[in-house]
Protein backbone atom coordinates (compact mmCIF):
# COMPACT_ATOMS: atom_id res chain seq x y z
CA UNK A 1 0.00 0.00 0.00
CA UNK A 2 1.31 4.09 -1.00
CA UNK A 3 1.56 6.18 2.22
CA UNK A 4 -1.67 7.72 3.05
CA UNK A 5 -2.77 11.07 1.35
CA UNK A 6 -2.19 14.30 3.69
CA UNK A 7 -4.86 16.80 3.34
CA UNK A 8 -4.68 20.55 4.97
CA UNK A 9 -8.12 21.97 6.01
CA UNK A 10 -8.66 25.97 6.40
CA UNK A 11 -10.77 26.40 8.61
CA UNK A 12 -11.58 24.67 11.85
CA UNK A 13 -15.62 25.39 12.37
CA UNK A 14 -18.29 22.22 11.78
CA UNK A 15 -17.50 21.50 8.39
CA UNK A 16 -13.46 21.28 8.84
CA UNK A 17 -13.75 19.38 12.51
CA UNK A 18 -16.07 17.04 10.50
CA UNK A 19 -14.26 16.63 7.44
CA UNK A 20 -10.77 16.09 9.29
CA UNK A 21 -12.61 13.40 11.69
CA UNK A 22 -13.94 11.71 8.22
CA UNK A 23 -10.37 11.91 6.43
CA UNK A 24 -8.82 10.21 9.34
CA UNK A 25 -11.66 7.81 9.37
CA UNK A 26 -10.31 6.76 5.82
CA UNK A 27 -6.76 7.08 6.79
CA UNK A 28 -5.52 10.51 5.47
CA UNK A 29 -3.24 12.23 7.76
CA UNK A 30 -4.68 15.84 8.20
CA UNK A 31 -3.81 18.96 9.49
CA UNK A 32 -6.25 22.15 10.04
CA UNK A 33 -5.44 25.40 9.95
CA UNK A 34 -7.79 27.58 12.20
CA UNK A 35 -7.20 31.75 11.93
CA UNK A 36 -8.57 32.17 15.43
CA UNK A 37 -6.18 31.94 18.90
CA UNK A 38 -8.81 29.45 20.47
CA UNK A 39 -11.88 27.94 19.90
CA UNK A 40 -14.68 30.23 21.61
CA UNK A 41 -17.79 28.70 21.97
CA UNK A 42 -19.87 30.85 19.62
CA UNK A 43 -23.27 30.56 18.08
CA UNK A 44 -26.57 29.89 19.17
CA UNK A 45 -28.65 26.47 18.59
CA UNK A 46 -28.67 24.93 15.48
CA UNK A 47 -30.78 21.63 14.21
CA UNK A 48 -29.28 18.24 13.28
CA UNK A 49 -31.69 16.19 11.05
CA UNK A 50 -31.26 12.15 10.62
CA UNK A 51 -28.64 12.96 7.32
CA UNK A 52 -26.31 14.85 9.34
CA UNK A 53 -26.74 12.54 12.32
CA UNK A 54 -25.47 10.04 10.22
CA UNK A 55 -22.51 10.88 9.25
CA UNK A 56 -21.41 11.70 12.76
CA UNK A 57 -22.46 8.50 13.86
CA UNK A 58 -19.92 6.97 10.90
CA UNK A 59 -16.58 8.54 12.27
CA UNK A 60 -17.81 7.67 15.75
CA UNK A 61 -19.57 10.49 17.72
CA UNK A 62 -22.94 9.90 19.07
CA UNK A 63 -24.93 13.50 19.59
CA UNK A 64 -27.81 12.06 21.93
CA UNK A 65 -25.44 12.23 24.91
CA UNK A 66 -23.86 15.39 24.16
CA UNK A 67 -26.73 17.70 25.44
CA UNK A 68 -28.35 17.45 22.44
CA UNK A 69 -32.55 17.15 22.50
CA UNK A 70 -34.60 15.00 20.12
CA UNK A 71 -37.25 16.97 19.00
CA UNK A 72 -40.67 14.84 18.32
CA UNK A 73 -42.72 17.58 16.31
CA UNK A 74 -42.64 21.51 14.93
CA UNK A 75 -45.46 23.57 16.42
CA UNK A 76 -46.26 26.09 13.53
CA UNK A 77 -47.90 29.43 14.88
CA UNK A 78 -49.13 32.37 13.83
CA UNK A 79 -46.51 35.58 15.07
CA UNK A 80 -49.56 37.93 15.31
CA UNK A 81 -51.93 35.96 17.41
CA UNK A 82 -50.40 33.48 18.77
CA UNK A 83 -52.75 30.58 17.60
CA UNK A 84 -51.13 27.47 16.45
CA UNK A 85 -51.46 26.77 12.85
CA UNK A 86 -50.14 23.01 12.51
CA UNK A 87 -48.21 20.41 14.57
CA UNK A 88 -45.89 18.57 12.30
CA UNK A 89 -44.60 15.31 13.33
CA UNK A 90 -41.14 14.27 13.39
CA UNK A 91 -40.74 11.07 11.39
CA UNK A 92 -39.77 7.93 13.00
CA UNK A 93 -36.98 7.48 10.75
CA UNK A 94 -35.73 10.81 10.51
CA UNK A 95 -35.04 11.80 13.82
CA UNK A 96 -33.89 15.40 14.75
CA UNK A 97 -32.11 16.88 17.42
CA UNK A 98 -31.20 20.10 18.66
CA UNK A 99 -28.18 20.95 19.96
CA UNK A 100 -26.01 24.70 20.95
CA UNK A 101 -23.62 24.85 18.58
CA UNK A 102 -20.65 25.55 21.66
CA UNK A 103 -21.75 21.67 22.32
CA UNK A 104 -21.49 20.27 18.98
CA UNK A 105 -17.92 21.99 18.47
CA UNK A 106 -16.99 20.93 21.38
CA UNK A 107 -17.80 17.19 21.28
CA UNK A 108 -15.74 17.99 17.87
CA UNK A 109 -12.85 19.03 19.06
CA UNK A 110 -12.59 16.47 21.75
CA UNK A 111 -12.55 13.44 19.50
CA UNK A 112 -9.80 15.59 16.94
CA UNK A 113 -7.47 15.92 20.04
CA UNK A 114 -8.05 12.53 20.68
CA UNK A 115 -6.82 11.59 16.96
CA UNK A 116 -3.36 11.02 16.23
CA UNK A 117 -4.17 11.33 12.58
CA UNK A 118 -5.05 14.96 13.16
CA UNK A 119 -2.77 17.97 13.87
CA UNK A 120 -4.83 20.93 15.00
CA UNK A 121 -2.94 24.65 14.62
CA UNK A 122 -4.94 27.48 15.74
CA UNK A 123 -4.12 31.30 15.17
CA UNK A 124 -2.87 30.10 12.18
CA UNK A 125 -3.74 32.49 9.43
CA UNK A 126 -3.51 31.64 5.62
CA UNK A 127 -2.47 33.98 3.04
CA UNK A 128 -1.22 31.96 0.26
CA UNK A 129 -2.61 28.90 -0.88
CA UNK A 130 -0.21 27.12 -4.53
CA UNK A 131 -1.96 24.30 -6.14
CA UNK A 132 0.40 22.68 -7.64
CA UNK A 133 0.30 19.40 -9.82
CA UNK A 134 1.97 17.25 -7.82
CA UNK A 135 1.50 19.04 -4.38
CA UNK A 136 -0.89 22.05 -2.63
CA UNK A 137 0.93 24.55 -0.25
CA UNK A 138 -0.30 26.94 2.15
CA UNK A 139 1.54 29.93 3.33
CA UNK A 140 0.67 31.31 6.87
CA UNK A 141 0.89 34.93 8.49
CA UNK A 142 4.15 34.38 9.96
CA UNK A 143 5.94 32.86 6.37
CA UNK A 144 5.34 28.82 7.59
CA UNK A 145 4.68 26.86 4.36
CA UNK A 146 2.97 23.62 4.68
CA UNK A 147 2.39 20.76 1.39
CA UNK A 148 0.09 18.35 1.44
CA UNK A 149 -1.80 16.18 -1.50
CA UNK A 150 -5.32 17.99 -1.08
CA UNK A 151 -6.25 21.08 -0.12
CA UNK A 152 -9.81 21.97 1.69
CA UNK A 153 -11.18 25.16 2.23
CA UNK A 154 -13.73 24.90 5.02
CA UNK A 155 -13.35 29.01 6.24
CA UNK A 156 -17.01 30.10 5.59
CA UNK A 157 -18.71 32.14 3.50
CA UNK A 158 -15.89 34.77 3.65
CA UNK A 159 -13.40 32.23 2.82
CA UNK A 160 -10.25 33.35 2.19
CA UNK A 161 -9.87 29.88 -0.18
CA UNK A 162 -12.42 30.31 -2.54
CA UNK A 163 -10.60 32.92 -4.36
CA UNK A 164 -8.00 30.70 -5.53
CA UNK A 165 -10.69 28.17 -6.71
CA UNK A 166 -13.58 30.26 -8.20
CA UNK A 167 -14.53 33.46 -8.33
CA UNK A 168 -17.74 33.23 -6.43
CA UNK A 169 -18.72 36.27 -3.61
CA UNK A 170 -21.01 36.34 -0.81
CA UNK A 171 -24.40 37.40 -1.94
CA UNK A 172 -26.48 39.46 0.70
CA UNK A 173 -29.93 37.97 0.85
CA UNK A 174 -31.93 41.12 2.16
CA UNK A 175 -32.62 39.42 5.52
CA UNK A 176 -30.58 39.43 8.86
CA UNK A 177 -30.94 37.22 11.35
CA UNK A 178 -31.23 37.92 15.16
CA UNK A 179 -30.41 35.20 17.89
CA UNK A 180 -29.86 34.98 21.27
CA UNK A 181 -30.17 31.67 24.54
CA UNK A 182 -31.56 31.99 27.76
CA UNK A 183 -32.32 30.20 30.23
CA UNK A 184 -34.91 28.48 30.29
CA UNK A 185 -36.44 29.99 33.50
CA UNK A 186 -36.56 33.41 31.34
CA UNK A 187 -39.04 31.97 29.27
CA UNK A 188 -42.64 33.03 29.60
CA UNK A 189 -45.11 30.38 29.94
CA UNK A 190 -47.23 30.67 26.75
CA UNK A 191 -43.88 29.86 24.88
CA UNK A 192 -43.84 26.28 24.21
CA UNK A 193 -40.24 25.03 26.25
CA UNK A 194 -40.02 21.51 24.92
CA UNK A 195 -40.31 21.31 21.13
CA UNK A 196 -39.42 23.96 18.17
CA UNK A 197 -41.68 26.52 17.39
CA UNK A 198 -42.11 28.39 13.96
CA UNK A 199 -43.29 31.49 14.52
CA UNK A 200 -44.51 32.77 10.95
CA UNK A 201 -45.52 36.59 10.19
CA UNK A 202 -46.31 39.10 7.74
CA UNK A 203 -41.75 39.67 6.74
CA UNK A 204 -40.65 38.02 9.41
CA UNK A 205 -40.61 34.50 11.70
CA UNK A 206 -38.77 33.30 14.41
CA UNK A 207 -38.01 29.40 15.42
CA UNK A 208 -37.36 28.47 19.19
CA UNK A 209 -36.38 25.42 20.87
CA UNK A 210 -34.95 24.03 24.59
CA UNK A 211 -30.76 22.99 23.56
CA UNK A 212 -27.95 22.43 26.35
CA UNK A 213 -30.05 19.15 27.82
CA UNK A 214 -33.09 21.61 28.51
CA UNK A 215 -31.31 24.08 30.63
CA UNK A 216 -31.33 26.98 28.15
CA UNK A 217 -33.86 27.88 25.45
CA UNK A 218 -32.58 28.96 21.71
CA UNK A 219 -34.47 32.17 19.48
CA UNK A 220 -33.44 33.16 16.05
CA UNK A 221 -35.36 36.29 13.85
CA UNK A 222 -35.21 36.72 10.63
CA UNK A 223 -36.09 39.70 8.99
CA UNK A 224 -36.95 41.48 6.38
CA UNK A 225 -33.48 44.16 6.13
CA UNK A 226 -30.99 45.87 3.53
CA UNK A 227 -27.80 45.84 6.74
CA UNK A 228 -24.80 44.89 5.75
CA UNK A 229 -21.94 43.49 7.45
CA UNK A 230 -19.05 40.58 7.55
CA UNK A 231 -19.36 37.86 10.57
CA UNK A 232 -21.61 36.70 12.50
CA UNK A 233 -21.61 37.91 16.34
CA UNK A 234 -22.33 42.17 16.16
CA UNK A 235 -23.99 43.00 19.09
CA UNK A 236 -27.54 44.17 17.61
CA UNK A 237 -29.07 46.92 19.31
CA UNK A 238 -32.68 45.53 21.49
CA UNK A 239 -34.41 49.06 20.45
CA UNK A 240 -34.60 47.92 16.89
CA UNK A 241 -35.35 43.80 17.46
CA UNK A 242 -38.17 45.48 19.83
CA UNK A 243 -39.31 47.35 16.32
CA UNK A 244 -39.07 44.50 14.34
CA UNK A 245 -41.33 42.40 16.00
CA UNK A 246 -43.74 44.89 18.01
CA UNK A 247 -47.13 44.04 16.52
CA UNK A 248 -46.08 39.78 17.62
CA UNK A 249 -47.71 38.14 20.19
CA UNK A 250 -46.88 39.59 23.55
CA UNK A 251 -45.65 36.21 25.11
CA UNK A 252 -42.74 36.99 21.72
CA UNK A 253 -42.56 40.31 22.44
CA UNK A 254 -41.86 39.46 26.62
CA UNK A 255 -39.62 36.42 25.43
CA UNK A 256 -37.62 38.79 23.14
CA UNK A 257 -37.25 41.54 25.71
CA UNK A 258 -35.81 38.22 28.70
CA UNK A 259 -32.05 39.09 27.97
CA UNK A 260 -29.79 41.74 25.99
CA UNK A 261 -27.17 39.77 24.46
CA UNK A 262 -28.74 39.59 21.05
CA UNK A 263 -26.38 39.14 18.38
CA UNK A 264 -27.24 39.69 15.04
CA UNK A 265 -25.68 39.19 11.43
CA UNK A 266 -27.21 39.66 7.89
CA UNK A 267 -27.58 36.75 5.93
CA UNK A 268 -25.31 35.99 2.74
CA UNK A 269 -25.62 33.09 0.23
CA UNK A 270 -22.37 31.59 -1.80
CA UNK A 271 -23.68 30.07 -5.75
CA UNK A 272 -23.75 26.41 -5.29
CA UNK A 273 -23.60 25.79 -8.99
CA UNK A 274 -19.63 27.30 -9.86
CA UNK A 275 -17.41 24.78 -9.49
CA UNK A 276 -15.81 23.68 -6.03
CA UNK A 277 -12.76 22.24 -7.20
CA UNK A 278 -9.42 22.99 -9.03
CA UNK A 279 -6.81 20.65 -9.34
CA UNK A 280 -6.02 19.59 -6.03
CA UNK A 281 -7.78 22.20 -4.17
CA UNK A 282 -11.65 21.99 -3.23
CA UNK A 283 -14.13 23.71 -1.02
CA UNK A 284 -16.91 22.13 1.09
CA UNK A 285 -19.87 23.82 3.30
CA UNK A 286 -20.44 27.51 3.68
CA UNK A 287 -17.28 28.54 1.54
CA UNK A 288 -18.59 25.99 -1.30
CA UNK A 289 -22.28 27.09 -1.00
CA UNK A 290 -23.35 29.26 1.59
CA UNK A 291 -27.51 28.76 2.04
CA UNK A 292 -30.12 30.89 3.88
CA UNK A 293 -31.33 28.80 7.29
CA UNK A 294 -34.87 28.20 6.30
CA UNK A 295 -34.53 24.94 6.21
CA UNK A 296 -31.82 24.22 8.59
CA UNK A 297 -29.23 22.86 6.96
CA UNK A 298 -26.39 24.64 6.71
CA UNK A 299 -24.63 22.54 9.16
CA UNK A 300 -25.89 19.16 7.88
CA UNK A 301 -24.21 19.80 4.16
CA UNK A 302 -21.16 20.75 5.77
CA UNK A 303 -21.24 17.20 7.53
CA UNK A 304 -22.13 15.67 4.51
CA UNK A 305 -19.58 16.78 2.24
CA UNK A 306 -17.09 16.03 4.99
CA UNK A 307 -18.51 12.42 3.86
CA UNK A 308 -18.24 12.50 0.80
CA UNK A 309 -15.63 13.68 0.06
CA UNK A 310 -13.67 11.40 2.87
CA UNK A 311 -15.23 8.27 0.90
CA UNK A 312 -13.88 9.89 -2.53
CA UNK A 313 -9.92 10.27 -0.76
CA UNK A 314 -10.54 6.75 0.50
CA UNK A 315 -9.70 5.02 -2.58
CA UNK A 316 -7.05 7.68 -4.43
CA UNK A 317 -3.96 7.77 -4.47
CA UNK A 318 -1.77 10.59 -5.02
CA UNK A 319 -2.19 11.07 -8.80
CA UNK A 320 -5.64 10.34 -8.37
CA UNK A 321 -6.98 12.76 -6.28
CA UNK A 322 -8.10 15.52 -8.67
CA UNK A 323 -10.20 13.11 -10.01
CA UNK A 324 -11.67 12.39 -6.68
CA UNK A 325 -12.55 15.87 -6.00
CA UNK A 326 -14.18 16.59 -9.37
CA UNK A 327 -16.11 12.78 -8.37
CA UNK A 328 -17.03 14.62 -4.69
CA UNK A 329 -18.35 17.54 -6.76
CA UNK A 330 -20.47 15.35 -9.25
CA UNK A 331 -22.00 13.73 -6.15
CA UNK A 332 -22.72 16.62 -3.71
CA UNK A 333 -23.11 19.73 -6.16
CA UNK A 334 -26.74 18.77 -7.55
CA UNK A 335 -28.65 17.91 -4.17
CA UNK A 336 -26.99 20.92 -2.77
CA UNK A 337 -28.08 23.31 -4.99
CA UNK A 338 -31.71 21.74 -4.41
CA UNK A 339 -31.13 21.84 -0.91
CA UNK A 340 -30.32 25.71 -1.42
CA UNK A 341 -33.22 26.38 -3.52
CA UNK A 342 -35.66 25.01 -1.39
CA UNK A 343 -33.97 26.94 1.64
CA UNK A 344 -34.56 30.24 -0.38
CA UNK A 345 -38.16 29.20 -1.17
CA UNK A 346 -38.64 28.31 1.98
CA UNK A 347 -37.87 31.87 3.13
CA UNK A 348 -40.51 33.22 0.78
CA UNK A 349 -43.12 31.13 1.96
CA UNK A 350 -42.93 32.31 5.55
CA UNK A 351 -43.01 36.06 5.36
CA UNK A 352 -45.82 35.68 2.75
CA UNK A 353 -48.21 38.75 3.66
CA UNK A 354 -51.65 39.37 2.89
CA UNK A 355 -54.30 36.64 1.11
CA UNK A 356 -51.24 34.82 0.58
CA UNK A 357 -50.17 34.61 4.22
CA UNK A 358 -54.10 33.85 4.81
CA UNK A 359 -54.05 30.66 2.22
CA UNK A 360 -51.10 29.00 3.51
CA UNK A 361 -52.28 28.80 6.89
CA UNK A 362 -54.78 26.96 5.73
CA UNK A 363 -52.51 24.84 3.11
CA UNK A 364 -51.11 24.17 6.79
CA UNK A 365 -53.91 23.77 8.39
CA UNK A 366 -55.49 21.33 5.89
CA UNK A 367 -52.10 19.20 5.65
CA UNK A 368 -51.04 18.13 9.10
CA UNK A 369 -48.81 15.65 9.25
CA UNK A 370 -48.65 14.62 5.66
CA UNK A 371 -46.35 18.17 5.79
CA UNK A 372 -44.08 16.06 7.46
CA UNK A 373 -43.02 13.71 4.77
CA UNK A 374 -42.15 16.57 2.33
CA UNK A 375 -38.50 17.06 2.72
CA UNK A 376 -37.91 13.41 3.41
CA UNK A 377 -35.58 13.78 0.08
CA UNK A 378 -33.64 16.09 2.68
CA UNK A 379 -33.67 13.78 5.54
CA UNK A 380 -33.45 10.40 4.32
CA UNK A 381 -30.01 10.71 2.80
CA UNK A 382 -27.49 8.85 4.99
CA UNK A 383 -23.99 8.13 4.84
CA UNK A 384 -22.73 5.25 3.11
Amino acid sequence: MGQPLSVLIVGGGIGGLSAALALSHVGCRVSVFERAEDFRPIGAGLQLSANALSVLEKIGLTMRGQNGIDIASTDVCDGHSGKLISRIATPKDNKTLVISRPDLQTTLLRAVAADENIELNTGAEVVDILGGKSVTSLTLADGTMRTGDVLIGADGVWSQTRRFINSARPDYSGRIAWRATMPLSQVPADISRHTVTLWLAKGAHLVTYPIANGTAFNAVGIVQDDWQAEGWAQTGDMTELALAFSDWYSPVQRLLQSTHTWQKWALCTIDPTVSWTKGRMALLGDAAHAMVPFMAQGAGMSIEDAWVIARHLATANRDTVPQALAAYQDERQDRVTKVWETSMQQGKIYHLSGPMRLSRNLVMQAAGNLMKNRYNWIYDWRAV
